[in-house]
């Protein structure tokens, strides 16, 4: 027994250990069966969190039904998501702005009164609409009721007070579009929609609502500078210690409103965008399934499969054979993942390599065209006037271009009517010399057209020099008053134009020829041969 213990704590002999080695060493038959060695995956995939940008990562499906169901209840949200979406969409966010900017906006004053007060109240409404700048006020009002459905802005005329600081705070300077220029006798005021409510009717226009709510957020010097950016009719009715509420009700001859896509007694419009939702979601989708068939193109899986043995019950490669051409498979391929250049591998006879391909149908071009198409139609723009289509009928796009351009002028006339009523009221106040305005239905896209319409009513009808200059977009008062200066200084007498057929009457005695009666007078006027002098 002890010899046996030391033999176990001693060193064994050689050709026992030898006996031992083979058998620790001996490859069960059950692993020899294995046809890999090991597998390695590479983690190379685009990370989610890049493209995190569709519509469902920042609103709920719930409110996203809800808008879908009843966008007049649930504006909150509805007016949120639209311009969401305005900024995600380069199809929404381009059909907007150009539907903002194709109306020219070219115009005339008019009066249907032919006094002397009249004219000098077509001055004072032209002075007026360049101070608020008309045509910017408009193409504003447009593209806030195809965002947002509803536009509310208050006509100001009182002379706001001046503001001496100098420094702004972060929040203000992000919402400088409240500011408005000082010392004027009229100014627009953008009134946010959050606080703002049609509230009824007056006169067959809207009567608004402001929720005094709005400055509760501000104290100190804060407070009163946010004060003075506002109408004096609302600063007063804030400062009223003896109101019940929160709601003042604003005076409907200075406030100015219009809702688009909503019946009448529907307190809030419908946005462009609501109608192209669901098509914006199906494209999200279609994106994200872009996005995960690129990741597994990228992350493709690559197979071995090794040698058969003589039994076809397993592979003729050992385990340490396995492993090494395991190895140097696997270090090819990530060499060639990670850099250029030309690898070089040996493999056993009869070892194949392959992969799961991908199908990569979705990239076809004709499912993108197919989806920008479809969100075009949605917003009532032919896809190819946009270049959401490569092709395009041209007599079709034509018809496109007039469908939309009536449908602007309609809103445009509408904030016409609006824009008149609030400076009649404010700044004219003369009922008998009313002054009115008229914008031509014309675009950028028309305007030539429109121009010859008027070129023949001017010289074939009669027709108006001032409606002839302003449909060439240029403004009459302003070509007249150059012509006048013009004429003052005498430009037509001291430039005259170049002589040709198009520029000499008959009475001009300029070239022709001979006038006299008398032959004697007109010697020389022939002085070349004629043909019978060479016989």
């Amino acid at each position: 027994m002890p010899e046996e213990i030391k033999r176990k704590r001693g060193r064994p002999p050689k050709n026992k250990t030898d006996t031992i080695s083979k058998s620790e060493t001996k490859i069960p038959d059950a692993f020899e069966k294995s046809y890999e060695f090991n597998s390695y995956c590479s983690p190379q995939y685009i990370s989610d969190a890049i493209f995190n940008c569709g519509v469902y990562d920042y609103f709920s499906k719930e409110e996203i039904d809800s808008v879908l169901r009843n966008p007049i209840v649930n504006h909150d949200t509805a007016i949120k998501l639209s311009e969401f979406v305005y900024g995600k969409s380069g199809i929404i966010g381009n059909s907007i702005d150009y539907c903002t900017s194709i109306m020219t906006l070219d115009r005339v004053i008019t009066s249907k009164s032919k006094t002397r007060k009249a004219e000098s109240n077509k001055e004072l409404m032209s002075s007026v609409l360049k101070t608020i700048n008309d045509k910017s006020f408009i193409r504003d009002g447009l593209f806030t009721d195809m965002l947002d459905g509803i536009a509310f802005y208050y006509f100001e005329t009182t002379k706001k007070a001046s503001d001496k600081s100098k420094f702004m705070s972060d929040y203000e300077v992000e919402n400088i579009v409240e500011i408005n220029e000082l010392g004027i006798n009229a100014s627009i005021i953008t009134l946010p929609w959050e606080y703002t409510k049609i509230v009824g009717k007056k006169n067959s226009r809207y009567v608004l609502a402001f929720n005094l709510q709005y400055f509760n957020t501000y104290n100190g010097e804060s407070l009163n500078r946010k004060l003075r950016k506002y109408p004096k009719e609302i600063v007063d009715g804030y400062n009223d210690k003896t109101r019940k509420g929160n709601w003042l009700v604003l005076d409907n001859n200075k406030t100015m409103c219009v809702k688009i896509k909503c019946k009448d007694n529907e307190a809030w419009g419908r946005s462009l965008i609501i109608a192209a939702l669901s098509d914006v979601l199906y494209k999200d989708y279609f994106t994200d399934t872009k996005r995960k068939t690129l990741d597994e193109i990228s992350n493709k899986v690559v197979y071995e499969v090794f040698p058969e043995n003589k039994q076809g019950n397993g592979s003729s490669l050992n385990q340490t054979q396995q492993q090494n051409q395991h190895d140097t498979v696997k270090k090819a391929i990530m060499n060639k993942n990670s850099r250029g250049g030309t690898t070089f591998i040996s493999l056993a006879a009869g070892t194949e390599l392959d992969s799961v391909d991908t199908s990569t149908d979705i990239f076809d071009e004709k499912n993108e065209a197919n989806l920008n198409n479809d969100i075009a139609v949605d917003l009532g723009i032919s896809a190819s006037l946009i270049g959401a289509m490569s092709t395009g009928n041209y007599a079709a796009g034509s018809q496109n271009l007039e469908m939309i351009t009536s449908q602007l002028y309609t809103w445009i006339c509408l904030w016409k009517n609006e824009l008149v009523h609030v400076i009649n009221k404010n700044i004219i106040n003369d009922e008998k010399n009313a002054v009115d305005i008229y914008y031509f239905p014309t675009s950028f896209v028309n305007r030539k057209e429109f121009f010859e319409m008027m070129s023949m009513l001017y010289t074939q009808a009669g027709g108006s020099l001032t409606f002839l200059i302003a449909s060439s977009g240029i403004d009459p008062e302003i070509y007249l008053n150059v012509l006048d200066s013009e004429v003052d200084k005498g430009y037509f007498e001291k430039y005259l134009p170049h002589l040709t057929s198009a520029t000499v009457s008959k009475d001009d005695n300029v070239g022709g020829r001979p006038t006299g009666d008398n032959p004697e007078e007109n010697k020389g006027g022939n002085s070349l041969p004629s043909p019978s002098d060479k016989k």
